[in-house]
């Protein structure tokens, strides 16, 4: 049978630039003067259009005349969120060198890996976190010892005076003088690399995954025809980490392009995000499950208006409809939305506007134009139009420009997942109905009870309608007397409920009212039979996702202490 595969109906696909992704970038489709801020610092302090064009080209020169990168050279970024992190990634674009970004949170032990696997010549690094990249740079092997210090690391920061590393490290301003790179052709985008991105490393060691300019030009083509609400009339506020690749696709490259300015925070922080969206009027906020989590339950969000606020775009884990509902009720001027993607598809796949949300609530959203997709079952039959009223869930297969080129030095791991046609077995669990996409699970994270599936992700939002949880997560422990799954849930009280680490009394209430309130409202294999475990917090990947290896390695060192409570 032939492949069923899965369109976008109403929107014809774009035309593909063939271009150097600085390019499109700085092509100013929207005629936004030099002057108008691009990004803007917390305290104010604005970066022009025109100086972040300039400085990237003056960059981009410095990185070739004075570091003698070539095209290819992998340079790493290590950093929170700055107004000069763009001008390192167009520098990059500029001279076709490799940005891999790397995450600030990191341990030295944890940078290891992908400075080795992505051969990483140079790091930028920003002073808050220059110890951790010293140790690990040494351990890493890449020690170059000279009269200047540690020549492989150089200062980013965005600071209004020049950084000076206590081992000589210099500024990477320092860098700059008269010269400027315009930027280099590219000849074949497809296999011209833009970044090396490594994911989080849930199981196993990160992968480095290939993304092109050829990639990076088509997402901004895509997001420019398929999520047409997001204008150069916005204001973005900028929190979600630049290192993933969520914000280098919204905030990174496709603000500049449009023209919409950024206020940048280094990292969130509940006030300050409020504080930022009530000074600056911003309009548009790309978010992840938990910090809508925060504005559905925080008693803090009263405090501040923050009626500018008109759409929060989530990503990076599925969102509950109920959850969506809630935040909406809280500020009545926000519309809700959730898209869907994966590093490997650059990322953004799919998405609803907000008009459309209401009628198809926990939806990941609508194929975007130019990308195919398919539904596949465990033996690769698919079932994308085969779904009736409720749906058939399969392992979402997409295809398309967006789709990353491979991992870096994995061989193995790119055909795991690549088929030789082009699909990409994304791993993500989805139902398809009524032209939306629905996300229930990774295809590795299904509980088995019996035979019976059950979706995490379902059981967490219920969690999250109960008025005393304030966070959830739910994952499957094995019984070795029935072999089979059983479900259990970490749930987090409420702010100021109780204290889980103090409070063994009332831990063990409230595991009891969790478990009796689910079972009244779930079907019988469903039921949290694994125990529920009161936590503290939830362990949580930067970009939102649920960290479920830490819970299994607690679950598995506890047996079965959450289930004797219950």
């Amino acid at each position: 049978m032939a492949p069923q595969i899965i369109t976008c109906k109403d929107q014809p696909a774009p035309q593909w630039p063939r271009c150097n992704v600085f390019e499109l970038i700085a092509s100013n489709p929207n005629k936004i003067p030099d002057s108008n801020p691009a990004f803007i610092r917390a305290d104010g302090k604005e970066l022009s259009r025109g100086q972040l064009f300039e400085d990237s080209k003056r960059l981009a020169h410095a990185f070739v005349h004075k570091l003698g990168l070539n095209p290819g050279d992998r340079v790493g970024i290590l950093s929170p969120n700055s107004c000069y992190y763009p001008i390192a990634v167009f520098a990059n674009f500029i001279a076709t060198t490799v940005s891999v970004p790397l995450n600030p949170g990191y341990g030295a032990d944890e940078l290891i890996h992908p400075i080795q696997d992505s051969g990483t010549k140079y790091l930028l690094v920003h002073p808050s976190v220059i110890d951790v990249a010293r140790q690990a740079v040494e351990s890493a092997g890449q020690k170059d010892t000279t009269s200047e210090g540690i020549k492989r690391i150089w200062i980013l920061a965005d600071d209004d005076e020049m950084q000076k590393g206590n081992r000589g490290e210099q500024d990477v301003r320092t860098l700059l003088g008269d010269g400027r790179l315009e930027p280099r052709k590219v000849k074949n985008p497809e296999e011209t690399n833009a970044f090396i991105a490594y994911s989080s490393g849930t199981t196993g060691k990160s992968k480095g995954t290939e993304l092109t300019h050829h990639n990076m030009t088509s997402v901004l083509k895509i997001i420019q025809v398929g999520v047409p609400e997001i204008t150069h009339k916005d204001i973005h506020v900028g929190v979600l980490p630049f290192q993933h690749i969520f914000a280098i696709s919204k905030h990174v490259q496709h603000a500049p392009y449009t023209g919409t300015p950024v206020v940048v925070l280094p990292k969130f922080d509940l006030e300050q995000w409020l504080s930022t969206v009530q000074h600056f009027k911003v309009t548009i906020a790309m978010a992840v499950p938990p910090i809508l989590v925060l504005l559905a339950k925080h008693p803090i969000i009263d405090k501040y208006n923050l009626s500018s606020l008109k759409l929060l775009l989530c990503a990076a884990a599925p969102l509950s409809a109920e959850l969506g509902d809630e935040v909406e009720k809280r500020i009545p001027t926000v519309r809700v939305t959730q898209g869907w993607g994966l590093t490997e598809t650059s990322p953004t796949a799919t998405f609803t506007p907000s008009h459309m949300y209401r009628n198809a609530k926990g939806s990941a959203g609508r194929l975007l134009p130019g990308l195919e997709m398919r539904i596949v079952d465990d033996d690769s039959r698919d079932v994308g139009h085969e779904q009736g009223d409720k749906g058939k869930p399969g392992e979402i297969w997409v295809r398309g420009p967006t789709v990353f080129r491979r991992y870096l030095n994995n061989k193995v791991a790119t055909d795991d997942c690549k088929t030789s046609d082009g699909w990409f077995k994304t791993g993500d669990v989805g139902i398809y109905l009524k032209e939306q996409i629905y996300i229930v699970d990774r295809k590795k994270e299904l509980i088995k009870y019996k035979g019976y599936q059950v979706v995490p992700s379902e059981l967490e939002a219920l969690l999250l309608q109960h008025p005393e949880v304030a966070d959830a997560a739910v994952l499957g422990v094995y019984s070795k007397e029935e072999a089979t799954e059983f479900p259990r849930a970490h749930v987090v009280p409420r702010l100021g409920l109780f204290d889980p680490n103090k409070d063994k009394q009332k831990v063990d209430e409230f595991a009891k009212e969790i478990y009796k309130w689910t079972t009244e409202r779930v079907a019988n294999h469903k039921r949290l039979r694994g125990g529920v475990k009161v936590v503290e917090s939830v362990p949580k990947s930067p970009s939102g996702k649920i960290l479920r290896r830490i819970l299994r390695d607690q679950a598995a060192a506890e047996g079965n202490e959450a289930r004797a409570r219950l």
